[in-house]
């Protein structure tokens, strides 16, 4: 099942995005605040709980300068995903952006977690936006 944020443009440069999304740290400053607690990061990593109750832990595990971050959900994290964070450059200091997870869900999970993934990647992406405004 693929969860997509919507396609938003920042008023920074494609490198600037990467650099920020790429420190798993630097997530919690996009990922909104109504919606995840217990958040801590490591240098690859980062884990926290969703607003419904489940422990989310995800890991980097590749990179395409500046244009591709791919984070995997670890051990302790009760479905299974890939969260690629996808940057596009426009101009200069302008590129676009777009959150996008692929979940293997069977129908259960898929009731209980997709708004609440949903609601995340969607505020990771407009907090992106309100960060660097065009």
């Amino acid at each position: 099942m693929i969860i997509e944020s919507p396609l938003v443009q920042a008023g920074a440069s494609a490198e600037v995005l990467f650099e920020a999304l790429r420190s798993p740290a630097m997530l919690e400053s996009v990922l909104p605040s109504n919606q995840i607690s217990e958040f801590e990061a490591t240098d690859s990593g980062c884990s926290f709980k969703v607003a419904g109750g489940f422990a989310i832990v995800i890991e980097r595990v590749s990179e395409e300068r500046p244009t591709l971050i791919e984070y995997a959900s670890q051990k302790g994290t009760p479905i299974r995903f890939d969260l690629h964070v996808l940057i596009e450059a426009i101009e200069a200091n302008k590129a676009s952006l777009q959150v996008r997870c692929d979940a293997d869900l069977n129908p259960f999970m898929k009731m209980m977690a997709e708004k609440p993934l949903q609601a995340i990647f969607n505020g990771m992406a407009e907090a992106v936006q309100q960060k660097y405004p065009v």
